[in-house]
């Protein structure tokens, strides 16, 4: 059963879960359009999209009317879509925002995505490739080891984490909302999401597989909308963390090392 996170007479808000694709399609066993309508009993309409393996807060309409209402706020920005991101690698400054536009079915369009680095962690990859990677996939994960891992200079790594990966937490906000905007956009900088075999790495996403992160790490968590009864005039729904992301946290924690956000990031903001 999929969650409620908030319901009125006009829309819902769901808790989408990873791998349930967001609409019907050629070749899906289910949807979460499908699934609401038999758990619910009656038409939904979406508001927004999210990737199948996007797990977090969707919204959906009730009818048409209500659809295209609230699509045209959040084409204007009043509604605001929150996400966290773990990431290959380790951002130069604090915050940013990435400004490519992007190719897609309506040509060339403005994109815009901000960013905050949360916290970074050290984590160690070489003895499991090692193992069970040839030479092309060693080769290829040990490149983007050497890309990641621009470590601020006032970081101490030992030779035991040498062939550690860094790898970051983001925070990120959209101001527009083009086709996979933000794996895009992060991989255009270097900062691929982890489990992205279409934008990020595969090898490297193999070799991190060997380690039990196998998901794309992607949560849309918040989702503020406009609601003038309250004050401040919005409403903020939040989705519950998923399990991909409880897991790696417990293996970062049990093999991975923290790094003293006070030392990473050190620049102020930019825009690329």
């Amino acid at each position: 059963m999929i969650r409620i996170l908030f319901e009125n007479h006009e829309f819902i808000v769901i808790d989408k879960p990873a791998g349930l694709a967001a609409q019907p399609g050629e070749g899906l066993r289910d949807d979460v359009i499908s699934a609401l309508e038999r758990q619910l009993g009656y038409r939904l309409f979406p508001v927004h999209r999210l990737d199948k393996e996007t797990a977090g807060c969707m919204m959906l309409a009730k009818d048409a009317k209500a659809a295209n209402e609230w699509s045209n706020r959040l084409a204007s920005r009043e509604i605001t879509k929150r996400y966290q991101a773990w990431v290959a690698g380790v951002p130069s400054k604090r915050k940013g925002t990435i400004e490519d536009a992007l190719e897609g079915k309506r040509g060339t369009q403005a994109a815009c995505t901000l960013w905050t680095l949360h916290e970074t962690w050290l984590f160690p990859l070489q003895e499991h490739f090692d193992s069970h990677f040839d030479a092309q996939d060693k080769e290829h994960v040990c490149n983007e080891i050497e890309l990641a891992n621009q470590y601020p200079a006032h970081v101490r790594v030992d030779a035991a984490e040498a062939n550690s990966l860094t790898l970051s937490l983001l925070g990120l906000e959209l101001s527009t909302g083009r086709m996979h905007q933000i794996r895009r956009h992060l991989a255009g900088i270097g900062l691929p999401i982890l489990g992205d075999d279409k934008y990020g790495n595969f090898s490297l996403n193999k070799a991190l597989r060997k380690k039990g992160i196998r998901h794309l790490m992607l949560w849309a968590y918040e989702l503020v909308l406009p609601w003038p009864s309250l004050q401040p005039p919005n409403m903020t729904i939040l989705a519950t963390e998923p399990p991909h992301f409880i897991s790696l946290r417990g293996i970062l924690e049990r093999e991975g090392r923290v790094l003293d956000r006070n030392i990473i990031g050190l620049g102020d903001e930019k825009t690329i």
